[in-house]
């Protein structure tokens, strides 16, 4: 269908990302996420959920090959977080052994 027609309800397109986006409410939204919904009951929040395909073939839309999951609290996995951290606290822990150690100097 030409740019700048409408296209009925429904109506399935592949984008240039490999991607199959369906027409649903006047909007275009990605069809796994469709199916999961539907599978799930409820509508995926894009912000907790991530929706995947199991087997990594974006075409293989079969409900049994599309998985939701929770997203990590930042995006990145909890062992990152744990390192990030623990490098914080070195740093910390290293301007508080300089300060005792230009305290016990200045007495």
């Amino acid at each position: 269908m030409p740019r700048g027609q409408t296209v009925p309800e429904g109506t399935i397109r592949i984008a240039q990302n490999g991607y199959s986006y369906t027409k649903r409410n006047g909007k275009w939204a990605l069809t796994h996420h469709i199916i999961a919904e539907k599978a799930l009951g409820r509508p995926i929040d894009t912000r907790t959920d991530g929706v995947y395909f199991k087997d990594g073939d974006k075409k293989n839309l079969s409900p049994s090959n599309i998985e939701v999951r929770v997203k990590g609290r930042w995006g990145k996995s909890s062992a990152a977080r744990r390192a990030r951290l623990e490098a914080q606290i070195e740093e910390l822990q290293a301007q508080l052994d300089e300060l005792d150690s230009e305290r016990s100097e200045a007495v």
